[in-house]
């Protein structure tokens, strides 16, 4: 079995973990399309339309940065809700993804960009958590984060103010994590957990790669995942830590002269199976 997936890796290109299950073994072995978008940054992109993953159609999409090429992630908030790839577009990016929650609050507004989760950028406090019964949120309860060109995945502790006191330059509060230093985290039994989503993921590999994650949903070509899928699904991939972002109409991946509008997903706010659904969002996080 060793032998095979190791013959599947060289194949297919796409790093795995040594997992002998039947839907991680169709990951592996089928054809990724992947294309080269720069230099050190990867687009794999697969459709599975005969319900054969998770016995469900998925479509899925990925971004690997190479720690090596130099390549910068940046958290980008934007005072105003806007599509994904407008708000990637005025950065130059050359590639983007949703980020964390928010509130549709479609006037102008500096003084929480429109954000339920804390936001830092360039240093500053942006936007604070929004606590409920003054309890963290399920997408509190980690952080994405970058200091000195570096990216973290990082998983709340005990303090309250867990957020303020992370040494970097920019943080966005998310979640759940669902995976921290190779070990799956243990995930509640509500709704938002095991019902199938569109979902927005990053993750990251342990020598470095980061890994850009959507999958679409709410569709006859695609189901979506729960939250133990998509933790499964990267996994699989060799992700050491992964985080959950914002899903569901929010879904949607950017990159640049991709088609007319560089949306290589399906976001559904249209309700239909095309790239035409975005939805205005509060934040995204790109690649420089």
């Amino acid at each position: 079995m060793k032998r095979l997936f190791l013959v599947l890796l060289l194949v297919t290109g796409i790093s795995i973990s040594l997992t002998a299950s039947g839907d991680s073994i169709l990951l592996v072995s089928s054809k990724w399309s992947i294309t080269n978008i720069a230099p050190g940054i990867v687009h794999k992109q697969i459709h599975f339309s005969n319900g054969e993953l998770f016995s469900s159609n998925q479509f899925i999409n990925i971004i690997e940065v190479n720690p090596s090429a130099g390549r910068t992630v940046e958290i980008i908030p934007s005072p105003v809700l806007i599509e994904t790839s407008k708000l990637a577009a005025q950065h130059e990016a050359i590639a983007a993804i949703n980020g964390s929650f928010f509130k549709f609050n479609y006037e102008h507004n500096t003084v929480d960009y429109n954000s339920v989760d804390y936001i830092r950028k360039g240093g500053q406090n942006l936007a604070p958590n929004t606590y409920e019964r003054n309890r963290r949120a399920m997408h509190q309860r980690g952080a994405l984060a970058v200091h000195n060109n570096k990216f973290y995945i990082l998983k709340a502790d005990q303090l309250k103010e867990w957020e303020r006191f992370i040494l970097a330059d920019e943080v966005i509060t998310t979640g759940p994590v669902l995976r921290v230093a190779g070990n799956d985290e243990a995930l509640e039994n509500s709704s938002f957990y095991t019902t199938r989503h569109p979902r927005t993921a990053m993750a990251k590999r342990e020598e470095g790669t980061i890994i850009f994650f959507t999958v679409d949903g709410r569709a006859k070509e695609s189901a979506g995942m729960s939250l133990r899928e998509l933790q499964s699904t990267l996994r699989w991939l060799g992700a050491s830590d992964i985080i959950n972002l914002d899903g569901g109409g929010s879904t949607t991946m950017f990159v640049t002269g991709i088609g007319s509008n560089g949306i290589v997903n399906h976001p559904t706010d249209n309700r239909t199976f095309d790239n035409l659904g975005e939805r205005k969002v509060a934040n995204i996080v790109i690649i420089k």
